[in-house]
Formats: structure tokens, C-alpha cells, sequence
């Protein structure tokens, strides 16, 4: 768990801030769409390899090399522009796509760890925990370095490049953390025929087709709020981070809520909701001009409550799917097709968004298409049973349970503990002070 908080910091100063060193370099919309895709074209070729690895090495011992790598590659992104000055947006690519590669290489070690150390009934408490962790030092750093770059002139690269020094050192600190981790036995080390990776039935084959149609609505439209901000907007890089940051903390104060209500009620209602919830985002995007920027803020709250309960349920789902005997092999076929449509949507909105008109033109036409492409991929998600919880609730329930309608005292308490919480921490840092 500790590690999550070094890895936010890490992720915040370096991939949080990847598209918009790209824009520096003179990176258009088509550019932009490529980079959102590498990290998907990158789990293309990793999954395999890293299920494969778990036939001979230990999880811990995969996590550790691979994420060793994975952040000292970040020492080519720093080196590129004076490197490679002729063509450094290609290196850009090339760069980030190894660090990437590097990075999922770890996903099945990493999936069959949490599903063998964390007790199936709070499960999806422990994740939210963990990406609540993630999210508040990931926003912290996102915010300075949005203020860290606007110190330095328009396009200038020598921000980038120390900040995403600092990032390294954030990063090899979550590794060295897991790298002394003591893991399980794990029984799984059967040599895996290549036909297995590939083959997924019933439920599993449901939901895999579900997630499928929704990263291709998702990713339509995702790596362009960056350059929507940035450009269309005309926004400062600490607007940004702020704007991402508001986003972050509406997550942080649902996360741990909508982890009890999967355990509560199951993960697919939440994530049928959630799902619903997103597509709402790019809608209220539409909204967001230079003339109307207030409405960026209610937006970004959107965003993040939308998103929390996506979050913790998706992961969770998916565990509860797959068989702990095939889980690592399951992982990898999982991920190599669920990659598919984000390898293949942010290329194509790219070239949508700078030759293409319909109603809207640009980026706002992504919006409108993913929005309408996310409430039709929630309709597949009908179709898979809740296997984590026996009883099932009527929707308007869950819903009302989300927002906590059923109880007057639910939003007052909350706000009270989050008051009361706030107050404590800092007492405790005045009484450090002294």
C-alpha cells in the first residue's frame, strides 16, 4: 500500500505531463492521439510475455526489474531534445512506448498478488483506499508542477526536464518499497499453452466484449481534454493541473463511499451506473468555452464523481470472473483485446478532430461521439451477472444509496468528518512546529 503514494508522486511529474511536453514540441491533435495510444500498443506486446514470466520468477521479482526500467527510461524523454533535436517528437514515441512496454510487462504479477493477498470481502474497500492514496499524491504532484512550468517561458523544455528528473526519483523509491515486500507462495507456475491466451468463454467472454466497446467510447475522446484545455481553451499549465486537481479531490471524497457500496450491493450495479455517469462528461464539456471557463470547475467535479465508482468496480469485476487458476493467463488475454480500442480510438479521433465536421468540428465532435458511444456500450454490461454479492438490489436503490438520498444525516456527517479530520491533521502539524 505504502508504495501507491510514491508511485502517484512519480506518475503525477512524468506521465501526467507527457502530452503536454508533446504540445511543447509542436505535437498536433493526430500526434496527441498516438501518444494516447502507445500505453495500449504497449500491453499489445507485454501481457504474454509477462504472464509467461510468472511460469519461472516470482511477482515481486517481475515488479521490481520491470519498474526499474520503466523509470530509468524517463532519462530518455529528459535527454531527447538535445539528443535527437532534428526529429525529437519520434523519440518521444519511441521512448515512452518502452517505458509502457516496461510498465504492463507487470500487470499479470501485479493482478495475481493483490487477488491472493486481499480477503475477497473487502476488496473493493482496499482498492478504493489504494487509488485514493494514488490520486491525492498523484493531484499534489500534478499542481506543482502546473505552477513549476508556467516559472519557465512558453514551450520551454527545460522545465520538463528536471521536473521529470525529480519524477524518477519518486518513482525508483515506489519500487525500491515493493521490491522488499514478502509475497505469498504462488501455485500457479503450470507452462501455459500459447492457445490458452486467447481463449475466454461465458461471463468472462461477456465482459471482456463489455470493456472492449467502452475503452473504445472512453478513448475517443480521453487524450484530447488535455489539448482541449491547453489549446482550445488557451489555458495555463497550472489552470490545467488545478482543473485536473478538482477532478481528483471530488474522487477522493467518493472513492472510499463507493468502495463499500460494491462490497455492499456488488460491483456491477455501481459500475452500470458509473458507466452511465461518464458519458455525461464530454457532454458538459461541449459547455466549456473561453467565454463560459467558470463551467470548467462543475465539470471537473463531474469528471471525478463519474469516474470513482468506474474505478474501484472495474478491477474488481474482473476478478471475480476470472478463474484463480488461470488468472494470470485470463489477465493477459483480457488485456491484449481490451487494448485493442485504445490503441486504435485516440489515432482515429486524432485524424477525426483535424479533418472532419459534423455539428460540431474538432474536438468538441469527439465529445459528442464518445458520449453517445458510452451510453451505448453500458447496454452490454446488462448482460453479465453479479457474482460478489448474491443478493440483488433494484438499481433505483444503489443509486440512491450512491448519493446518499436515504439518509438526511449522510451528506451532514460526511462533511462534519471531513471537517473533524481536517481540524486533527492540523493540530498535529502546529504541534510539530514547536
Amino acid at each position: 500500500m505504502r508504495q501507491s503514494g510514491w508511485w502517484g508522486l512519480f506518475d503525477g511529474l512524468t506521465a501526467g505531463y507527457i502530452l503536454a511536453f508533446a504540445l511543447a514540441l509542436g505535437a498536433n491533435n493526430t500526434i496527441v492521439g498516438i501518444i494516447g495510444a502507445i500505453p495500449y500498443v504497449a500491453i499489445l506486446f507485454s501481457e504474454v510475455i509477462g504472464a509467461k514470466l510468472l511460469e519461472h520468477y516470482t511477482r515481486v521479482r517481475i515488479y521490481s526489474i520491470a519498474t526499474l526500467l520503466s523509470r530509468l527510461g524517463w532519462l530518455g524523454i529528459i535527454f531527447i531534445p538535445s539528443l535527437l533535436p532534428t526529429h525529437p517528437l519520434l523519440a518521444v514515441l519511441l521512448f515512452f512506448f518502452l517505458i509502457k512496454f516496461l510498465d504492463y510487462l507487470t500487470d499479470p504479477a501485479w493482478t495475481v498478488l493483490v487477488a491472493d493477498v486481499i480477503p475477497n470481502k473487502i476488496r473493493g474497500e482496499f482498492i478504493a483506499t489504494r487509488i485514493r492514496r494514488l490520486s491525492i499524491t498523484g493531484m499534489i504532484a500534478l499542481l506543482i508542477g502546473g505552477w513549476y512550468l508556467d516559472l519557465f517561458a512558453p514551450n520551454d523544455l527545460t522545465g520538463f526536464m528536471s521536473m521529470f528528473a525529480v519524477g524518477i526519483l519518486f518513482g525508483l523509491t515506489a519500487t525500491y518499497i515493493i521490491s522488499r515486500m514478502k509475497e505469498p507462495p504462488y501455485l500457479d507456475h503450470e507452462h501455459h499453452g500459447f492457445k490458452e491466451f486467447f481463449k475466454i468463454e461465458g461471463d468472462f467472454r461477456k465482459y471482456t466484449i463489455f470493456v472492449f466497446f467502452f475503452n473504445f467510447a472512453f478513448m475517443l475522446a480521453s487524450p484530447f481534454f488535455t489539448a482541449y484545455i491547453l489549446t482550445d481553451l488557451g489555458q495555463s499549465y497550472w489552470i490545467y493541473a488545478l482543473s485536473t486537481a478538482v477532478a481528483t479531490i471530488s474522487k477522493i471524497f467518493v472513492y472510499k463511499h463507493m468502495g463499500k457500496l460494491s462490497d455492499k450491493f456488488g460491483d456491477k450495479p455501481v459500475l452500470l451506473l458509473s458507466v452511465a455517469s461518464t458519458a455525461l462528461v464530454p457532454l458538459a464539456f461541449l459547455f466549456v468555452t473561453p467565454e463560459r471557463l467558470w463551467l470548467l470547475w462543475p465539470v471537473q467535479i463531474l469528471t471525478g464523481i463519474a469516474w470513482a465508482g468506474y474505478d474501484v468496480t472495474i478491477f474488481n469485476m474482473f476478478l471475480s470472473l476470472t478463474d484463480p487458476n488461470k488468472r494470470a493467463v485470463q489477465t493477459a488475454t483480457y488485456n491484449i483485446i481490451t487494448s485493442i480500442p485504445l490503441v486504435v480510438a485516440p489515432v482515429i479521433g486524432g485524424f477525426i478532430a483535424d479533418n472532419y465536421t459534423f455539428i460540431f468540428a474538432g474536438i468538441p465532435l469527439l465529445f459528442a461521439l464518445s458520449a453517445a458511444m458510452r451510453i451505448a456500450s453500458s447496454l452490454l454490461l446488462i448482460r453479465i451477472p453479479e457474482l460478489r454479492i448474491k443478493h440483488k438490489y433494484p438499481l433505483s436503490e444503489v443509486l440512491m444509496h450512491s448519493i446518499e438520498l436515504h439518509s438526511s444525516r449522510g451528506v451532514h456527517n460526511r462533511w462534519i468528518g471531513f471537517v473533524k479530520t481536517v481540524k486533527r491533521r492540523g493540530m498535529l502539524f502546529v504541534g510539530m512546529l514547536r
